[in-house]
């Protein structure tokens, strides 16, 4: 798994990561945008933990071409986050457009979005903590290690209720209860056993 630099004191412009949902390009002119820039642009692409939770985030910015317009959907809450560019640090809920190809998608988890994040804009993305809504197909029993869906045009995971060779596809945490919103203790990119 790779490390990333890690935020020691974390601008959040919204007061939690779970709302962060702010532009990210400078420069910023008043007349003509309205809109301030991110505050903080060298957080993108760290890791950090939120000391009231302890919950941990990577910042990134959302894919420009994550609309309503796509299959998936605009982002939406609690949907999957698939990296477009590890080094740029843009990802995207639409698997088509994800750096490996839409197959290889269920193994380029970049964490789940706690919001539902504006095109362009930086994003804080859960990769760990527990009982976190994330979008789901409503499958498994608690318990059960959830995956990403392979099913095309979704950005949800899925439970598997056994696994008896290695994982197909990146383990993304543990199902606490089943639905289309499950709760999952969220370990996004780590070993589960």
């Amino acid at each position: 798994m790779q490390v990333y630099r890690r935020i020691a004191n974390p601008f959040m412009p919204q007061g939690t990561p779970n709302l962060t949902n702010a532009p990210s390009i400078p420069p910023y002119n008043p007349i003509t945008s309205g809109v301030a820039p991110f505050y903080a642009p060298g957080e993108i692409g760290c890791r950090f933990v939120d000391g009231n939770t302890g919950n941990e985030y990577i910042r990134a910015i959302a894919d420009s071409g994550a609309t309503s317009a796509t299959p998936v959907g605009a982002i939406a809450a609690n949907q999957l986050a698939f990296w477009v560019n590890r080094a740029t640090h843009v990802v995207t809920n639409d698997k088509r457009f994800c750096s490996v190809g839409p197959t290889g998608a269920v193994n380029e988890v970049a964490g789940i979005f706690q919001v539902a994040a504006t095109p362009g804009y930086v994003v804080d993305l859960l990769v760990s903590g527990g009982a976190a809504n994330v979008s789901s197909d409503g499958s498994g029993t608690p318990g059960c290690v959830v995956f990403a869906d392979a099913t095309a045009n979704t950005a949800r995971v899925v439970a598997a209720a056994s696994v008896v060779t290695a994982p197909l596809s990146q383990p993304l945490g543990v199902l606490k209860t089943a639905g289309a919103t499950a709760v999952v203790d969220v370990t996004v990119g780590e070993f589960i056993g």
